[in-house]
């Protein structure tokens, strides 16, 4: 049996206000009236939630912890840089960003940033099945 309960991206954050701010007013994540004390849970479409929980200080992790899946990925580039979001510029030989957005033939195209904890985000375009 496939298992068809609700999943969340769980990250944590040192600083609750400061990320419900970024989710917010950056991202344009809706804050969902399920969120509690030291929790926030955000609404993100299809019935996906992103839990961004509160922690003291510590390193954050180095891979992405969060994808928010597009139809288009450098519209969303774009509208992101444009509400202050500084994308990450890769080079890792077959991973390089051009304008902050990474083709990968055969799955498709990547952007990273970072929120205000430096978790990592990314937003990703799959490539398109051929016909």
């Amino acid at each position: 049996m496939p298992f068809t309960r609700r999943v969340s991206a769980v990250l944590c954050s040192t600083d609750l206000v400061a990320s419900r701010a970024f989710y917010e007013q950056v991202v344009g994540l809706a804050l969902s009236s399920g969120t509690i004390t030291n929790h926030l849970l955000f609404d993100c479409g299809d019935g996906s939630t992103l839990l961004i929980y509160g922690r003291g200080a510590g390193s954050p992790a180095d891979h992405t912890q969060v994808r928010f899946w597009t139809d288009d990925v450098d519209a969303d580039v774009r509208e992101l840089a444009a509400r202050g979001v500084v994308f990450d510029e890769l080079d890792l030989g077959a991973i390089r960003t051009v304008d902050g957005v990474a083709t990968v033939p055969g799955i498709g195209r990547s952007a990273w940033f970072k929120d205000p904890d430096g978790n990592t985000l990314a937003l990703f375009q799959p490539e398109a099945p051929a016909l």
